[in-house]
């Protein structure tokens, strides 16, 4: 069987072509479009699971490439793959997808010179402009011949396709197994987005086909590219971009992702919010009514709806929105601290938007109180050229700040404070606040409101006596639970997972009090459970620390069960309270649910007690050391560099991938700061990931050096620097020098062991590539010998140690097969 005959992704895309070559030219060039659309896409993908599989993990940020590509536009595979590709061919191959910069054999003109045409015209013509006969015949024509270079130039990036729908690259480049869903029920797609719930990724798409363009979501594996973190602490504030009234805005917040993917009604109450949100004279907005009607999931939608671009809204648009989750308990490297007095709670408020403006919270921060703790964030705010109109607080639950008719009174004036001196203010409470502000009272949804909240939840949950009743019955249900979105949700959860019907439901629901009901649905919870999600809950309670992404992840870990089958156990009933803010989370246990845990963990036997209270304990030290180590990255190496505006601004130019104006504000941060050695270091660490001007990156780097012989991860930067322009005495000088000044002997052998990896293909001689690479091996023997903490960083040295044995050994093996082959034909001549 030739190898054009076999099942490949470039023959699905040449039969694509064929189809679109029977249809008219306008029907051709749509058609096309998506054919071109889903190839890039493609191409980008593998890109990614080749840098991820085979170089350094830390000399190229995926995490930036990625995030961009969760909702890619036709333009953004472009800028990727310009930046991929010199990295790929740096480390994986020279030739690598060859005609994409240059003439070549296949393609006479650059294949991203005519792809930036293609992009144009797309912009210009189809998008914005209008397509006459003359256009489309051409670009029809012009489509299929960029395809046509694409599945040339791209060939080796074209996965091969296996039993059971699996894809791998070709063997000319590893014959790397391809994580993400490239095929569909057989057929290529086009992802239209990829995002995080829960810390859990999903990737929705279409089939690629003019027949049937079916729609689909898939969950991504834990090795998903996308959900790769090395090791990273994400900024508390995200900036998003929208547009309102045709014009384009940008603004940092914090809040989380939408409770629900089942909002339904709310209609006035959601206008009603849209409308205080354009009334700038209203300082104050009071969203209340009873637990569980909806308030949070309310304001979310309303947050969620404006990151989207669904509202025209007059200026000023806020520009920072800080999201506050009301509580008396904090917790600080000597436990959790529980508040007295709503004071030192509201002073956590306010410290929260204060962390927009910094990675890590200075100590001063912490030395205040009150009136004096406004006051200085005010002047941060005047500062950082904002004013009070351009911020908008949440500050969500405050019922549990105040319990007392005079803390409710305290709480009121803290309110109208903020509201005048920090910005707007929507506050969610269970009670009427004592503030004047617009009253938006949140009670039960009408009865057809009611009825479609339970069919649709049905429906994701199976929930067959739900979407079998009639309408009249559900009316009655509805009305029994008080038309209650939480009581609605539980009963149509308990009805799926417990498979009774409606009227036996009710019966155990309805017929108890909420404690009642709570221990009822946690018991039945329970008994459903395997032993590892058991276990995993058994832990969770014992655990001191912050619940969030980071430590349940570890929890999972200890006990050896997938995240989703976690996250499946936590669905079923009301455990705990989940603030989804999509790649991360946090999670409080309901205190019934915690005491309920609790009550199983004493029907254990001792041994096993032991052994749950110890697994705990190694996960608030894994959860402890991480934050410190992570907090000590972001205060020495990111507060230290953005000090200036200039250096702000091209940390927010080069997030939204434009490398040019990133740079061009560096230049204007260095001469504004010129004796910050960060700064240097940070600029040079652009220049070095995001372009391919090393020797101005060596330049910045040796000036970071200059300014801070101590800067450790500088060093590093310049190390690696010297390594990528093929300089081992310089490289191996900075790394040692990194080490005297505390980088772990694991990371500096590992570095030194990737450069001689990589150097050992750029040898004359076999025997030198061969000696070189031996060297490297003992290196990375040694490496996971010193390899010995247990913090989050070690474990991914380690996991980078392994990877490079491997490739190490394979290409020893390569170069003696090679040698053996040179050695034989000398014996014949």
């Amino acid at each position: 069987m030739s190898k054009e005959s076999l099942n490949t992704m470039k023959n699905i895309y040449k039969s694509h072509i064929q189809r679109a070559s029977q249809l008219n030219d306008a029907e051709k060039l749509s058609f096309l479009t998506s054919v071109l659309r889903s190839l890039l896409q493609t191409v980008v993908v593998t890109s990614f699971e080749l840098i991820q599989a085979k170089t350094p993990s830390d000399e190229i940020d995926l995490v930036d490439f990625t995030n961009r590509f969760c909702k890619p536009s036709d333009g953004l595979p472009l800028q990727i793959l310009d930046n991929t590709i010199p990295f790929l061919r740096e480390y994986v191959a020279p030739q690598l997808m060859l005609g994409w910069f240059e003439k070549s054999e296949a393609v006479s003109c650059p294949l991203g010179k005519q792809l930036v045409k293609w992009v144009e015209f797309r912009n210009k013509r189809s998008a914005h402009g209008v397509l006459d006969d003359k256009v489309v015949s051409e670009w029809a024509t012009r489509t299929e011949e960029i395809i046509y270079d694409c599945l040339e130039v791209f060939h080796l990036m074209l996965p091969i396709v296996g039993t059971n729908n699996s894809i791998k690259l070709p063997e000319g480049i590893g014959s790397i197994n391809i994580e993400t869903p490239l095929l569909y029920k057989g057929s290529a797609v086009v992802i239209l987005s990829a995002k995080p719930k829960k810390g859990i990724w999903k990737l929705a798409g279409q089939v690629l086909s003019y027949d049937n363009a079916e729609e689909f979501i898939v969950q991504l594996s834990d090795n998903s590219i996308f959900s790769i973190d090395n090791m990273r602490l994400f900024d508390k504030f995200e900036l998003s971009e929208i547009t309102s009234n045709d014009k384009e805005y940008s603004f940092y917040h914090n809040f989380p992702v939408r409770q629900t993917d089942t909002f339904e009604g709310r209609t006035e109450e959601l206008k009603n919010l849209e409308e205080w949100m354009d009334d700038e004279d209203s300082r104050y907005c009071l969203v209340y009514g009873d637990g569980g009607y909806g308030k949070t999931t309310l304001v979310l939608e309303l947050l969620n709806q404006f990151k989207e671009s669904n509202f025209d809204f007059n200026e000023p648009i806020p520009e920072i929105i800080c999201y506050h989750t009301a509580k008396l308990t904090k917790w600080t490297e000597q436990g959790l601290t529980h508040f007295t007095g709503i004071t030192p709670a509201m002073d956590e408020c306010i410290r929260e938007l204060m962390r927009c403006f910094y990675s890590v919270l200075p100590a001063e921060w912490y030395s205040i109180s009150g009136r004096a703790l406004i006051d200085k964030a005010v002047g941060v705010i005047k500062e950082n050229k904002y004013n009070r109109n351009d911020i908008l607080l949440i500050l969500d639950n405050t019922e549990t700040l105040a319990t007392s008719a005079q803390e409710v009174k305290d709480l009121g004036v803290f309110f109208k404070l903020v509201g005048k001196l920090i910005g707007r203010l929507i506050i969610t409470s269970r009670r009427r606040e004592f503030i004047e502000a617009t009253p938006i009272p949140i009670e039960g949804l009408t009865e057809i409101e009611a009825v479609s909240l339970m069919q649709r939840i049905a429906q994701d949950y199976s929930a067959t006596p739900i979407l079998q009743a009639g309408d009249s019955k559900l009316r009655r249900v509805s009305n029994q639970l008080m038309r209650k979105p939480l009581l609605l949700e539980a009963l149509v959860k308990y009805v799926s997972y417990s498979q009774v019907g409606i009227d036996a439901a009710i019966e155990n629901i309805f017929r108890k009090n909420n404690a009642e009901l709570l221990e009822f649905l946690y018991e039945d919870a329970w008994a459903r459970m395997n032993p590892l999600q058991k276990e995993a809950f058994l832990i969770l309670v014992h655990v001191k620390c912050p619940l969030d992404q980071v430590s349940i992840g570890q929890i999972c870990q200890q006990v050896g069960i997938q995240n989703a089958e976690f996250q499946q156990s936590l669905v079923e009933t009301h455990f705990a309270n989940l603030t989804d803010y999509g790649r991360t989370y946090s999670l409080e246990v309901v205190d019934l649910a915690s005491q309920f845990f609790m009550h199983q963990y004493t029907k254990f036997e001792e041994k096993y007690r032991e052994k749950i209270k110890l697994l705990a304990l190694q996960v608030e030290h894994y959860a402890v050391e991480r934050e410190r180590i992570e907090k000590e990255y972001q205060s020495d190496r990111v507060d230290e560099a953005f000090r200036s505006e200039y250096a702000r601004a091209a940390k927010v130019l080069a997030g939204k991938g434009d490398i040019d104006g990133a740079v061009e504000m560096y230049e204007l941060a260095i001469e504004d700061d010129p004796l910050n050695s960060a700064l240097f270091d940070r600029f040079a660490w652009l220049l070095f990931n995001k372009t391919t001007n090393y020797p101005y990156a060596k330049e910045m780097g040796e000036k970071a050096v200059e300014l801070d012989p101590l800067n450790c991860d500088a060093l590093v930067d310049l190390a690696l620097i010297n390594y990528r322009l093929e300089d081992l005495v310089e490289g191996d000088k900075y790394i040692d020098r990194a080490r005297n000044v505390g980088r772990p002997e694991s990371f500096c052998l590992l570095r030194k062991a990737i450069a001689r990896y990589y150097q050992a293909d750029k040898l004359y001689r076999h025997n030198d590539s061969i000696a070189m690479l031996a060297g490297a091996l003992e290196m990375l023997k040694r490496a996971e010998k010193t390899n010995v903490k247990s913090d989050g960083y070690s474990a991914k040295n380690l996991d980078s140690i392994i990877k490079f044995k491997g490739l190490v050994s394979n290409k020893i093996n390569k170069f003696n097969a090679k040698k053996v082959q040179h050695d034989g034909a000398l014996k014949r001549k």
